[in-house]
């Protein structure tokens, strides 16, 4: 469903998606519930300074339209409206990926591509060489973008929760105030991915901890364990869902040693103010995937790189929520190998 105008009288163009239409043709279609959510307003058009007053503030967000609803169940909403039941919270948690590189184990984005890679090691070459190798030593990916599928120690996605506001110290005493208190500390986060080709997400096992340990750094030790409660997404097509476990965050602006204060801990998290939990997470690809499911879903036979190596690819996304918090981050996760020659 979609805002047509709202400058005026509410206008609506609402359409059935296609587990709708089925229902409707068999009889059964009865509407239970809805969602909202704010998906294409630009809450940057707010004019605090808007020269005719107040109730001007938010007239070009509120008349911002909608152009047209889409018949998919995801396309419309990727970050819902939610509610909560305490009426005095001052803030809400936002999912951030961490990218930092004080620990090698961090993985990030490629800055070409935008994407995690997530190499296909269980296909090789006639010789045996595995994917992630040749792309680290023929077209030179870095290390950091690349995960291996089902590795429990190696590289990892990482992110945290917390109050992206510096008008609050990143201090355990904020944190106990502001997340914990109040009940935002994310006990676990619901993955959702695509089970075509993902088999199972990894997550951060209940040993995990993040945390200063001098003024000059913080450690983060991290154990991959496999997600659980698996089950079929109730909202998207060929999606399975899962649990991986939450740990809270113990890097705080506060940290002293011999008695001074010395503020680093921005140069590990990256929230500002208080800080929720975090978790990493690695993926185990099915393997079962055929060339033919490559050709299908996804590129084959790329020269990616433009070093003249194939690849094949697959581009698929994982949808992160906090089961507290409801904050959502969404993951670009290329599955990538070598192409067939």
């Amino acid at each position: 469903m979609a805002f047509l105008d709202n400058s005026g009288d509410i206008i609506l163009d609402a359409v059935l998606t296609d587990v709708g239409r089925k229902r409707m043709a068999r009889g059964n279609f009865k509407i239970t519930k809805f969602a909202v959510g704010d998906d294409e307003i630009d809450y940057g058009l707010y004019n605090k300074n808007h020269p005719s007053g107040s109730a001007y503030y938010d007239l070009e967000i509120l008349q911002t339209p909608v152009l047209e609803a889409f018949t998919q169940a995801n396309a419309n909403i990727n970050y819902g409206l939610v509610s909560y039941p305490r009426q005095d919270l001052l803030y809400i948690p936002s999912a951030v990926l961490n990218e930092k590189t004080f620990n090698s184990r961090i993985a990030q984005r490629s800055t070409g591509f935008n994407v995690f890679f997530l190499a296909d090691d269980t296909k090789t070459t006639v010789a045996g060489v595995v994917t992630s190798k040749v792309m680290t030593s023929v077209s030179s990916v870095a290390e950091s973008n690349i995960l291996k599928s089902g590795d429990s120690t190696g590289r990892v996605v990482f992110l945290e929760t917390g109050i992206e506001s510096t008008d609050l110290a990143s201090s355990a005493a904020n944190q106990s105030t502001y997340i914990s208190s109040v009940g935002l500390a994310d006990k676990a986060f619901l993955v959702r991915y695509d089970r075509r080709f993902i088999l199972t997400p990894m997550g951060a096992g209940p040993n995990a901890g993040f945390s200063n340990n001098s003024q000059r750094g913080a450690s983060l030790n991290i154990t991959l364990t496999k997600a659980t409660g698996t089950r079929k997404s109730a909202d998207l097509a060929d999606y399975n869902e899962a649990m991986v476990e939450a740990t809270m965050t113990r890097v705080y602006s506060d940290f002293s040693s011999g008695g001074t204060t010395v503020d680093t801990s921005t140069n590990y998290s990256v929230i500002d103010g208080p800080r929720g939990v975090f978790t990493a997470m690695n993926f185990v690809i099915r393997g079962d995937i055929t060339q033919t499911d490559y050709s299908k879903y996804g590129t084959t036979s790329n020269n990616l790189f433009g070093d003249g190596t194939l690849y094949d690819f697959i581009d698929t996304t994982i949808y992160v929520q906090g089961v507290a918090t409801n904050a959502t981050l969404q993951l670009p996760i290329r599955i990538i190998k070598l192409a067939q020659t």
